[in-house]
């Protein structure tokens, strides 16, 4: 018996060390690449990275994308004029950061010095350049909706001054100064300037995408500054089918369409972040979940839809099924189209202490959702209508909007009704989730503790908006107007007395002029 019970103590051992636990590896520290290329010994290929630094950005990318390990690339100051390509399939973190107090450009244009003179006169000096890159005209994506995109919007190329872009042309007949043509099957780029500009030191945009992060997680760019990446429907940074992203400290500024565009993502983070002068809009997503917007700055976006007339459809800030989104102290400033764009079944959407001030359209836009999305402690103010459709509402405009709460914000001197409510259509929309269809209608909005006014402007007007004042609730606003019918409800100019009488609650408050 002694053999057996050896046996089985064997057997033990033996199934003990198969079956014990994995002990979890220690993560270990991030491993530092540095990007220098005023370093003299900055190389692409160094033989010791520890030691010298890269001389791109492009090239330290793409080593740490050999290894698992954690990285931190630290940049140095200057101007990198590169398309960095795609981080695709990475878990493992990984950061871009701009060395502390040193500011880190990335760029998407070239600048040339071998412009040939074609014609000049005492004003204007006209000059020209091979231009190889073909992007074209891009064509219209939404003819089956019947919107009719100008073709100056469907182009891409971007010649940027020192503070503003060179407007472009579709003939050569109407250069005029300041501005340029791309004739296409010269394969020439022809630019106008002032007598005594020299254009040497225009920026002409050669990339169209700075960077793409596709199917990856744990990935952070923060103070980084991407500007003059050119092309129609592209952005400087794009991420899809990601997790755990942050952008923070950075900012887009000039690029020829977008900044930055989210896609299919979840917790994605955009902190003290500025978009800028971007000539279609400053960010843009769809399908993201925990999606946090904090200390963001918008401001003088879709100046080429504005080249056109075209303020609408899909030009500036807009949003597309999103689910438990935070925009905290969210600025939206002087933009050539909507503040803020919330199209199409948004859910548990939380704005607080933002502002929407001087955009050409409305300040926020509310489209075809179920909601939850509540508005606090916020300011819209200043906001005009310059686009000649529904979109007659500067302030804040619901179009099939429900569950929606306005708390303690100040709705002031909108040129146009501070809130309008109107449904001209009936809207479906379809859950993700579920694939389930449902019919969205404006109602069961919440208004409390809102300051609400204008000189001679509206104060409230709505379109098919029985849904929306029958579900109505009020509580501790204050209302002032000058006009003796602040209100217009379903083409019926209503004075206060009888909005009160109607639909009003007695702890609202009229301020007498």
């Amino acid at each position: 018996m002694k053999w057996r019970s050896l046996l089985l103590a064997v057997l033990a051992i033996v199934l003990i060390g198969t079956w014990q636990p994995k002990i979890m590896a220690i993560p270990t520290s991030p491993l530092v690449l540095e990007v220098n290329p005023a370093h003299p010994q900055a190389s692409d290929t160094p033989q010791d990275i520890t030691q010298h630094p890269f001389r791109t950005i492009g090239a330290a990318l793409a080593w740490a994308q050999k290894s698992d390990r954690p990285t931190d690339i630290y940049i140095h100051g200057g101007i990198y004029r590169e398309a960095l390509g795609t981080i695709q399939q990475r878990q493992t973190p990984l950061r871009l950061i701009a060395k502390a107090g040193e500011r880190v450009i990335l760029r998407g244009s070239q600048q040339w010095s071998d412009w040939e003179v074609v014609s000049s006169s005492p004003e204007v000096t006209i000059y020209r350049h091979p231009w190889t890159l073909g992007w074209g005209v891009s064509g219209n994506p939404w003819t089956d909706y019947g919107v009719d995109l100008p073709l100056l919007a469907q182009r891409g190329e971007l010649v940027w001054g020192q503070d503003h872009p060179l407007r472009q042309r579709l003939r050569f007949e109407e250069l005029q100064g300041n501005d340029f043509y791309v004739a296409d099957a010269e394969q020439q780029l022809y630019v106008a300037l002032p007598a005594g500009i020299s254009p040497n030191e225009l920026e002409v945009a050669v990339h169209r995408e700075a960077l793409r992060i596709l199917d990856s997680g744990f990935i952070s760019l923060v103070g980084l500054r991407f500007e003059h990446y050119g092309g129609t429907f592209t952005q400087a940074v794009r991420i899809e089918r990601s997790h755990e992203i942050e952008i923070k400290d950075c900012t887009f500024w000039a690029n020829n369409w977008g900044g930055l565009e989210s896609h299919q993502s979840d917790r994605l983070r955009v902190e003290r972040t500025q978009f800028l002068q971007n000539g279609w809009r400053g960010m843009a997503g769809v399908h993201l979940r925990d999606f946090t917007v904090q200390q963001v700055l918008v401001q003088g976006n879709n100046w080429r839809g504005a080249w056109a007339g075209f303020y609408t459809w899909d030009a500036g800030d807009k949003y597309f099924h999103l689910r438990r989104a935070v925009f905290d102290r969210y600025r939206a400033i002087e933009n050539q189209a909507a503040g803020l764009w919330l199209d199409t079944d948004n859910q548990e959407v939380y704005i607080r202490r933002s502002q929407f001030v001087g955009n050409a359209v409305v300040g926020l836009f509310l489209e075809a959702g179920t909601g939850p999305v509540t508005i606090e402690d916020s300011l819209i103010a200043y906001n005009y209508s310059i686009a000649p459709n529904y979109l007659q509402t500067p302030g804040i405009f619901g179009w099939a909007a429900a569950q929606v709460t306005l708390r303690h914000n100040w709705i002031w001197e909108n040129q146009g009704a501070q809130i309008g409510v109107r449904d001209p259509s009936p809207r479906t929309i379809t859950l993700p989730e579920s694939g389930k269809e449902i019919t969205v209608r404006s109602e069961n909005w919440h208004l409390e503790g809102n300051w609400i006014g204008s000189r001679q402007e509206r104060l409230l007007t709505t379109l098919k908006g029985e849904p929306f004042l029958q579900t109505l609730r009020l509580q501790d606003n204050h209302w002032w107007s000058e006009a003796p019918y602040p209100f217009r409800l379903e083409g019926e100019d209503v004075p206060w007395s009888q909005w009160q009488e109607r639909y009003g609650h007695a702890s609202d408050r009229w301020l007498t002029p």
